[in-house]
């Protein structure tokens, strides 16, 4: 039958309330909740994890070139995977999917402990060990995204994307703190243990979940022709253009150079592993920020609005770290970096939910995470290249100031990121000409 089921947003993109209980209105859903408090604590382990890599290779080689090469192992490999991973997420039962690559990712986790607390752990061990959570990571991460709108009806679908972005955000915050406190206090080896148990919770929670069927599922067909599909259906759509390009430019040119914070602590500023953990939990604390305001002031505020703040927030921080004098600005870039960060990803990633038909959501997914996945790995290798030359502080200033460029010369195709307000939904649903959101459901 069909139903209407909620107002939506019109072309001016400013939202009403998605369906009854406003921005928390996803947890009222026991699988949302369930879901969201087990990767809370799942993604914190696997931040304390990515916070320790960087750590052990800069104390194993005292290298830059080594840092930037681990940042590229954790992220890239799930670029390669993209296409795969999209087409499986729409192919196949992405709660099933989901189960294998977090059983692929644990047994990394595992392994890192094993062969560290063993004294075997060698940097290209390491980065091999981590290529290969990399590509489980990859798998997961554009099933993951497509998963989460079946665990709520339709109304409360934008809730639970900002909450699932808020939910990314805190980890963030409390992972890379964490990590700080443990390796200080007992070293890599617990690091790593901690994030391998921490899976067992996603897991637990995925066999608990029952959730709500799709209809529509990928026609069969090769892999790289159903992305080929999928890219051009994104080139149909400026505001999915605009959002994947936000992604691409914060991870190549900002997010990337948190992978340098740990020889930028120790060398530039001087400071050892609790107050390097303690930087990047100034990021992840950032982050959350940004989020809660966007989950609290997202149904008011436009996504082109917090994009705009968000990119102009993330050059001036960068800026402040790369030029700090002193921890405490380099505490208050770092800062800054994680609102900005919030601000301009929460407001990408929506439009994207937002705007895609359901039999293309895992693959247009998969090439928004890509984009960024790409550019983190890219850009901190790149950094850490150029580090070892004109040293880490123009590094990062550099990478400021192509940020502020890529992003005005985006502004100025796409005048002032507007596209990025429309809506139109595509999950069980559509928006009608007068702006109404029209579910359709089967009895």
């Amino acid at each position: 039958m069909t139903a209407a089921a909620a107002d939506a947003p019109g072309a001016s993109g400013k939202a009403t309330n998605q369906g009854n209980g406003g921005a928390l209105a996803a947890l009222k859903h026991r699988d949302f909740a369930l879901f969201f408090s087990a990767a809370l604590c799942s993604n914190t382990g696997t931040w304390m994890q990515t916070i320790t890599v960087p750590y052990v290779l800069d104390q194993l080689t005292h290298s830059t070139v080594w840092v930037g090469v681990g940042a590229f192992a954790t992220f890239f490999p799930a670029t390669i995977v993209g296409p795969l991973a999209g087409a499986l997420a729409d192919r196949y039962d992405r709660r099933t999917i989901l189960l294998i690559s977090q059983v692929i990712l644990m047994a990394s986790a595992l392994t890192l402990w094993g062969i560290w607390v063993t004294g075997v752990a060698t940097p290209p061990l390491i980065v091999a060990v981590v290529v290969v959570g990399a590509v489980g990571a990859g798998i997961t991460i554009a099933a993951w995204q497509a998963f989460v709108p079946q665990l709520v009806p339709p109304e409360a679908m934008v809730s639970a994307v900002r909450l699932n972005a808020m939910q990314f955000t805190g980890a963030r915050a409390f992972g890379p703190a964490l990590a700080g406190l443990v390796l200080a206090e007992f070293g890599p080896g617990t690091a790593f243990l901690a994030n391998a148990a921490s899976f067992l919770l996603v897991i637990g929670a995925l066999l608990l979940i029952a959730a709500r069927p799709i209809a529509t599922r990928a026609a069969p067909g090769r892999v790289l022709a159903q992305f080929r599909d999928a890219l051009r259906y994104i080139r149909r759509r400026s505001v999915l253009v605009v959002s994947v390009l936000g992604a691409l430019f914060s991870s190549l040119l900002g997010v990337s150079m948190i992978q340098l914070a740990e020889p930028f602590a120790r060398q530039v500023l001087h400071e050892g592993a609790g107050k390097y953990g303690l930087l990047v939990a100034a990021y992840g604390v950032g982050a959350i920020t940004g989020s809660v305001i966007t989950v609290a002031r997202g149904d008011v505020l436009r996504r082109s609005s917090l994009t705009v703040v968000g990119f102009a927030i993330f050059v001036v921080a960068e800026l402040t770290f790369g030029l700090a004098p002193v921890y405490a600005l380099a505490l208050l870039g770092m800062y800054g970096i994680g609102l900005a960060q919030s601000f301009a990803m929460v407001a990408c990633q929506t439009a994207v939910q937002v705007n895609v038909d359901e039999h293309y959501r895992g693959r247009v997914l998969s090439v928004y995470v890509m984009s960024f996945f790409a550019g983190t790995p890219i850009g901190a290798l790149i950094g850490g290249v150029m580090a070892s030359f004109i040293g880490l502080r123009a590094t990062i200033v550099v990478s400021a100031i192509l940020l502020g460029i890529v992003v005005i010369l985006t502004m100025v195709r796409y005048p002032w990121f507007r596209v990025l307000d429309e809506t139109r939904m595509g999950f069980d649903g559509h928006i009608e000409d007068d702006g109404h959101l029209v579910i359709d459901s089967t009895d």
